[in-house]
């Protein structure tokens, strides 16, 4: 089990102070935060003060813990996910509505020694089968990097 070092970093040191001591119970403590936009969305550690994060956000957050805490394992990544009923059932009525099946949406999650990870929500779930065009990025990628590559795609 990997253990936060209080003295890694100053979020380490957050997490600490918030009774958060290890990987598992940083992983349930972000699953659980109330999804909802962030301020600054390409500011990650505003997870902290606004009690809420988007996927970008709850997975950035994690990586640069893991950062401080020299977790290699953990990656950030970005890819496009293939939204639809089965993985996202409240996009239902909007696909019907446009006669579409899914629609793509850039997607932030982890992969932990090549395991998805997504932290997004509770039920949050990801395979590869949902995702296309994965890529690794930092924590600071987040924001305008994410926009542009959705974007483009």
């Amino acid at each position: 089990m990997k253990n936060i070092n209080p003295k890694a970093g100053p979020l380490s040191n957050i997490l600490f102070s918030k009774g958060i001591v290890t990987l598992p119970a940083l992983f349930d403590w972000v699953k659980v935060l109330p999804y909802g936009r962030n301020s600054d969305r390409s500011d990650h550690t505003l997870i902290l003060k606004e009690n809420r994060g988007t996927c970008s956000t709850k997975h950035a957050f994690v990586k640069a813990v893991a950062q401080e805490n020299e977790w290699e394992e953990i990656a950030l990544c970005m890819g496009f996910f293939r939204m639809n009923v089965i993985n996202t059932p409240s996009v239902a009525a909007i696909l019907q509505q446009h006669s579409l099946t899914e629609i793509p949406e850039a997607h932030t999650y982890l992969r932990v020694n090549d395991e998805y990870a997504d932290l997004t929500g509770a039920n949050s779930r990801i395979t590869e089968n949902d995702i296309s065009e994965e890529m690794e990025i930092e924590p600071e990628d987040i924001g305008l990097l994410k926009e542009v590559l959705h974007k483009g795609y």
